[in-house]
């Protein structure tokens, strides 16, 4: 018998996830990144991208498809962004040329592991995410957060 559509919706909303916390970097990642996309209307957040990226990576132990997905989700984060300086230029980014090759490297290797053509150790995975947020938080840097740290140093 055929699952009826509002009963596969129930049992995906009663299915018990937890929900993901992050450190304050990746929050405040999270935060600039829905900030960066809200202008263009996305279905999705890429908060909500990135969050599963990390929910994926914690549950790996339970998922054996936690590599492909959790890279899928950071790699439909950045596809813009390889193809356009556009969107970094518009939102003020103050080290966006100095970014660009960084990016383009951390994009091709998680086009590659979406793919499932590559398998990775599950520490190599989280320094390639690590790689990914200190990248995107730089990209992601405005001329006043410059200034902000200049007075912090300076008081």
């Amino acid at each position: 018998m055929p699952i009826m559509a509002d009963e596969l919706e129930s049992s995906l909303s009663t299915s018990g996830t937890q929900s993901v916390s992050l450190t304050p970097a990746q929050e405040e990642l999270c935060r600039r990144l829905d900030e960066l996309y809200d202008p263009y209307g996305l279905e999705t957040q890429p908060s909500a991208m990135f969050r599963g990226a990390i929910f994926a990576i914690r549950e790996a132990q339970n998922n054996p498809d936690w590599l492909a997905q959790a890279a899928h989700s950071l790699r439909e984060i950045l596809y813009p962004l390889d193809t356009t300086k556009k969107i970094l230029k518009k939102y003020g980014s103050v080290f966006l040329d100095k970014n660009d090759n960084n990016l383009g490297k951390i994009y091709g290797c998680l086009n590659k592991l979406a793919h499932h053509n590559s398998t990775l150790s599950k520490p190599d995975f989280e320094n390639l995410i690590a790689r990914f947020e200190t990248s995107m938080q730089r990209a992601l840097t405005r001329q006043s957060d410059v200034q902000n740290q200049i007075d912090e140093i300076v008081e």
